[in-house]
């Protein structure tokens, strides 16, 4: 009978290759990570909601172009910032088990796959769509990997300029679309300039410890009782209410629209009017704030998803 068992040696090709598998598959995880694929949607999202919202015509080809264009460039910037955080990152609860902290990959190598993720989005916006496009795309690479990120450690005002950093996709958007300062382009560019301020500080204030530990001086993490964090989140809380109304005000967007951003924004408002009254309240200690402020960013999130996927809808409807 002859002797059909696998070779020692083959069997430590097999496992040698497996094990190469696996560390390529565990590499790209964390390539992956450190495009924060979650924050990097809503730039995606966006992008593509205000291109829609101005293009005419259904060039899927050319649609492709817009979404891989920026999606490279969202990845390249995120990454940029995982680069230029690593150190503060392991000071922080909430941070200390990104890839850099964890020493899952190397500070080069981070820079590098970020600069080619940039670089590979521009040239794609640049080749394949316009140079709109690409300028609005570069502008928002530039100001929030190398303006935003810096400043967060020098300045209060860091989150006003890094929320204009965040509201430069819908401009991307439109530009693609052929229509660099549309009237949709411009509005979404402002409802996302006033979302962020009440989402980045009710997540301030959820982790304002882990702020002030890393020495960041934002709002959330100077504020000693709440009320000026809460202040200003109901301010452009109200400010969102009024932009958010135009498109369908001036007539560009329909009734879908306009209802679901008069009962969202409506909500958006409650949420961040309690956070004040309850910062307001001389009997409640500051870590009493944070179901409040955690209630205002639950209310964030569900709020910009809805709006975008009214102006989609109305717009197709």
């Amino acid at each position: 009978m002859k002797d059909s068992s696998i070779p020692a040696s083959s069997t430590s090709v097999v496992t040698a290759s497996t094990q190469i598998g696996f560390r390529v598959l565990a590499i790209c995880k964390v390539l992956f990570i450190l495009t924060k694929p979650r924050l990097a949607f809503f730039s995606i999202l966006t992008t593509m909601a205000a291109y829609g919202a101005v293009q005419k015509s259904g060039d899927l080809v050319f649609a492709f172009f817009v979404l891989l264009g920026t999606s490279l460039s969202a990845g390249g910037a995120l990454s940029l910032n995982h680069w230029w955080e690593k150190d503060v990152d392991g000071l922080m609860t909430r941070t200390a088990g990104r890839p850099l902290p964890q020493n899952e990959i190397s500070a080069p190598i981070a820079l590098v796959w970020s600069l080619f993720l940039s670089t590979l989005g521009l040239l794609v916006l640049l080749l394949l769509v316009n140079i709109w496009a690409t300028i609005f795309a570069a502008a928002t690479i530039l100001s929030y990997g190398l303006i935003y990120t810096p400043l967060k450690r020098r300045s209060r005002w860091a989150t006003e300029v890094g929320a204009i950093s965040g509201a430069l996709p819908p401009l991307i958007g439109s530009a693609a679309a052929g229509d660099t300062f549309s009237g949709p382009g411009l509005t979404l560019f402002l409802i996302l300039l006033f979302w962020q301020m009440p989402h980045f500080y009710a997540i301030g204030w959820m982790y304002r410890s882990d702020y002030q530990a890393a020495g960041f001086p934002l709002l959330p993490a100077v504020d000693l009782d709440g009320k000026r964090t809460a202040s200003w989140s109901l301010f452009y809380a109200s400010a969102l209410f009024i932009v958010s109304l135009l498109p369908w005000y001036l007539g560009w967007l329909g009734a879908i629209y306009g209802m679901v951003a008069a009962l969202g924004g409506i909500w958006f408002l409650w949420t961040a009017k309690q956070f004040l009254a309850a910062a307001r309240n001389p009997g409640i200690q500051t870590e009493d704030l944070r179901p409040f402020a955690r209630r205002l960013f639950l209310a964030s999130v569900k709020y910009l998803p809805a709006i975008l996927i009214a102006m989609v809808v109305d717009r197709l409807l």
